[in-house]
């Protein structure tokens, strides 16, 4: 299994949330984290920057999975990966919007990295868990990534496993989780 370079990961969540980087700046350090994890997985490959035909919705990263034996088993073959370097929690609108954008590429399934995670209740599925919980009720999953999540990722194992872990949940929780 692959190890990450704990320092270029170290500099690249640093910079992603280093205040004298202008907001647009901090938004690409951050989707730099994200496609620097997923390219060390085990046949996963991320596309940049997608934006649809009609030129309303972009996605930050699409991923196609080859499912390797050490990598993303249990997710499916494309998914998309929107990243939410906010200062606030990210709010149920957000979550709603990015469910419509998986729904229209045709996927069922995105990772939502909220940086300060979301808002409202998991336990009592409020705000963002609600919209989480709905989008599953109707056949969209969404796992759910911090930076604190990122903070502690040593190898691409543990990448894998945290995402493998979100996945379960999410369906033994019917929202999405930080467990």
């Amino acid at each position: 299994m692959t190890v990450i370079d704990a320092q270029r990961l170290a500099n690249l969540l640093a910079s992603a949330q280093n205040l004298s980087n202008g907001t647009a700046d901090r938004g690409r350090f951050y989707e730099d984290v994200l496609e620097y994890l997923f390219s060390n997985v085990p046949g996963c490959q991320a596309q940049r920057n997608s934006l649809n035909q009609f030129i309303s919705e972009e996605v930050d990263l699409s991923i196609s999975n080859f499912r390797e034996p050490d990598g993303l088993k249990m997710l499916p073959e494309i998914f998309l990966v929107e990243c939410k370097n906010w200062s606030a929690p990210v709010d149920s609108a957000a979550v709603a919007f990015f469910a419509t954008k998986i729904r229209h590429r045709g996927c069922s399934l995105g990772v939502l990295v909220a940086a300060n995670g979301v808002t409202g209740d998991p336990v009592q599925k409020t705000s963002a868990f609600h919209q989480a919980s709905l989008s599953l009720f109707e056949g969209v999953k969404i796992l759910l990534v911090t930076s604190d999540d990122i903070s502690k990722i040593a190898t691409t194992q543990d990448f894998v496993s945290l995402l493998h872990k979100r996945f379960l949940d999410l369906h033994c929780a019917g929202t999405f989780t930080l467990a």
